[in-house]
């Protein structure tokens, strides 16, 4: 009668907090979406500028590349990705998906900096103006998140969970 009585499912709470620690770890991460389907998280970085076909095609060119070397030397066989970009004109979004099977830190890490190096100021970062982490937060933070990685792989987490990053918040939510 009243759906709103309803229980809803509350997410995992370990799904929860590596969505949330990866959008506190890197700022250019706009959203991340665990999908248990696939088993993947789709990373969205938001670009505000405009940009010719060209220019996206460069740059998944470029990502696709520069990932495709570090799965190589980190003798990661039998990854998936997929990059796509959403829109052209005034703010578009990188979607980069990737499965949890071999995710690591790091990757994340050099996607952020490829992102960051191909697009500068153009890649939308949000900082939280009275907080400028220092290097030995940032290092338990990555440990932490790999901790969170590590978890997530030896769990089964059903349903479809999304983190946002709401100016200085993060929400994470099931869908």
């Amino acid at each position: 009668m009243f759906d709103f009585l309803k229980k809803t499912k509350k997410p995992n709470p370990d799904a929860s907090r590596l969505l949330a620690s990866i959008l506190v770890v890197f700022p250019a991460v706009q959203s991340v979406t665990y999908d248990s389907k696939g088993e993947t998280l789709e990373f969205s970085f938001a670009l505000n500028g405009k940009f010719s076909h060209d220019d996206l095609e460069d740059f998944l060119s470029y990502v696709a590349e520069s990932l495709e070397t570090y799965h190589h030397l980190e003798g990661l066989g039998g990854t998936k990705i997929q990059l796509n970009v959403e829109g052209v004109y005034g703010t578009c979004f990188l979607h980069v998906r990737r499965d949890m099977a071999t995710l690591t830190c790091r990757e994340l890490s050099l996607l952020t900096e490829l992102a960051l190096n191909y697009f500068g100021d153009r890649l939308i970062e949000e900082y939280d103006n009275n907080f400028f982490p220092d290097e030995e937060y940032l290092i338990a933070q990555e440990n932490y998140l790999e901790q969170c990685l590590n978890n997530m792989r030896q769990l089964r987490v059903e349903g479809r969970l999304v983190g946002v990053r709401e100016h200085e918040r993060v929400v994470v939510y099931s869908r």
